[in-house]
């Protein structure tokens, strides 16, 4: 998890060498609650893919600050497959499954 902007660009600046997956999450929701444990059952078996975890109550400004740098609309749940600095797919609600996930990410 990380909390500041700062911390954003350099997550960011790493998906140049490999693809990132984040989780914008929400404490609150059922729904998000589903999809984090989806996204951790598929995460269980990819400890070659690194992962962040936005919790959108606690990182508001993360969140709206992601929402602006790719160019994505802000859900809750979302995933997002970031790739050379881009969201090259964005996940939310019911989409974020675990085969969704590996169409996004491959499966290792």
């Amino acid at each position: 998890m990380y909390k500041t902007i700062e911390e954003l660009a350099g997550v960011l600046q790493a998906s140049r060498d490999k693809p990132i997956l984040i989780l914008k999450h929400s404490r609150t929701c059922p729904i998000s609650a589903r999809a984090k444990a989806r996204v951790d059952a598929f995460l269980g078996r990819r400890s070659d893919l690194e992962a962040y975890l936005v919790v959108v109550q606690d990182q508001r400004k993360v969140s709206d600050e992601l929402a602006q740098a790719l160019g994505v609309g802000h859900q809750s749940p979302q995933v997002l497959a970031v790739r050379q600095g881009k969201a090259e797919k964005a996940l939310s609600h019911y989409q974020i499954t675990e085969e969704s996930l590996a169409l996004c990410f491959g499966d290792s």
